[in-house]
């Protein structure tokens, strides 16, 4: 199959299962519907969500097929020293990977709504670990007959987590009738040892006795009842926070977690994004600077090299983002959200249009001053001390030329994390809305502590 038909086939089958996933986007809540129609509702959307995660399941294995089967033409080609083959197979690799990322966007997209898009919660279930699971291994047909028997439920459905880019607690996450969980499924006969004695012994992370238990098993099996321990752990810390709002952090332990709801609408720059998408009907380019502070270039054609330059300029000394880069690396709504028509989604998805991003940050710091939250810029030495007195992961943790960006709530200095200005870049939350939703979040924990 050519490059252009295997392109087109994936376009097709992204467009079939965005289908499936997104019946919330067609809902029409104008009206008033009866309890029936409200339970008939949902079972459809429960109902497209099981269709669209066997088709991308599907898709998914194929695409690890083909990778395993191109990695090892890849190999070979690098052996004989075929440098044009070794370029042409690497287009395959990354093709291969682009669409991977894409189809597990769209399972994204499922979880995204399961919680019902909050991020707070839906960041719980992410842990920043690295590997792949293989959706052809034996052993993950558990896993999927598991979900199978789950989805025969009409009023429950159960996310496959290894589908998706971000869920990495629990094998799959459960939306029913008593509300979202996390789940585990263990198989093999080590599996099922270890788990009887960590259950026997009630184990747990906090009082993990690993020098008293390398007493009675080998180095192997130990490593294995601790890794079930950890995860463990950190799953039933995550599912506490779903249902409660409130409990340690999966990750950070000795962290304390509180959800805050807000008590203000969430206003974004959705409209901006919309308006340069229309004007893309009648040219090749679309600029806009919502309060000058975050720069939004949206091109096609020839102008989507060109735009590069542009923002470059735009927002020097600052960088820049693509739209797309927030696919499977940042926790942040899937493209397939966006209140963007289909079509445009589909352009943004295949690259035929192109949405570059910029946030200009000393007009940030002026404008949140001027709103009353005093903001400034640390000097190297005031970020490290941060970094050093407090158990951060020091990728969670915003700056720029070795500066860090603080901000200053009840007499407490706090340094923005990268995820403040993800939700600016890639949620399109106004600078102004996430000031104070900051602000209030900070002030109304205060108030949960108390």
């Amino acid at each position: 199959m050519k490059i252009a038909q295997e392109n087109e086939a994936f376009e097709v089958s992204a467009r079939d299962i965005f289908k499936d996933i997104s019946r919330y986007r067609e809902s029409d809540f104008s009206a008033e519907k009866d309890e029936n129609e409200i339970r008939d509702f949902h079972r459809s959307v429960l109902e497209g969500f099981k269709v669209g995660q066997k088709k991308i399941l599907l898709e998914l294995q194929q695409l690890q097929g083909r990778s395993k089967e191109t990695q090892q033409e890849l190999k070979i080609a690098r052996q004989k020293r075929n440098k044009e083959l070794v370029e042409e197979i690497l287009i395959k690799v990354k093709t291969i990977d682009y669409q991977e990322s894409i189809f597990k966007n769209l399972a994204d997209s499922v979880a995204w709504q399961m919680v019902n898009r909050e991020h707070y919660l839906y960041r719980r279930l992410y842990t920043g670990e690295e590997g792949v699971k293989d959706l052809l291994d034996k052993s993950f047909e558990y896993v999927i007959d598991f979900s199978d028997q789950v989805n025969a439920d009409p009023d429950a459905f159960c996310l496959i987590s290894d589908i998706t880019n971000n869920i990495q607690l629990g094998d799959c996450l459960i939306t029913d009738k008593e509300g979202i969980k996390v789940s585990e499924i263990k198989s093999g006969q080590m599996n099922f040892k270890a788990l009887d004695i960590i259950a026997e012994r009630k184990l747990t992370d906090d009082d993990f006795d690993e020098k008293k238990l390398s007493e009675e098993f080998d180095a192997k099996f130990m490593k294995q009842i601790k890794r079930m321990v950890v995860q463990k752990g950190k799953t039933e810390r995550a599912a506490k926070i779903l249902q409660d709002h409130k409990g340690p952090d999966p990750k950070y332990k000795d962290t304390t977690i509180f959800i805050v709801e807000n008590d203000f609408p969430l206003e974004t720059y959705h409209g901006d994004l919309i308006n340069l998408s229309r004007q893309l009907e009648t040219k090749d380019w679309a600029y806009d600077s919502v309060g000058a502070i975050v720069n939004i270039g949206m091109y096609k054609n020839e102008w989507r090299a060109y735009g590069q330059f542009s923002m470059k300029q735009l927002c020097d000394p600052f960088p820049f983002v693509d739209l797309m880069a927030s696919r499977g690396i940042l926790i942040c709504e899937p493209i397939f959200l966006k209140p963007f028509p289909e079509d445009i989604i589909m352009d943004i998805v295949l690259g035929r249009i192109k949405v570059y991003i910029g946030i200009d940050y000393n007009n940030f710091i002026k404008f949140s001053n001027d709103l009353g939250v005093k903001a400034s810029w640390s000097t190297p030495k005031e970020l490290q001390k941060y970094l050093k007195d407090y158990p951060h992961d020091r990728r969670e943790i915003f700056s720029f030329d070795n500066k860090g960006l603080k901000i200053e709530i009840d007499g407490n200095e706090i340094f923005v994390g990268h995820g403040f200005f993800t939700k600016i870049l890639f949620d399109h939350f106004l600078p102004e809305t996430m000031i104070l939703k900051y602000n209030g979040m900070i002030e109304n924990l205060g108030d949960s502590e108390e």
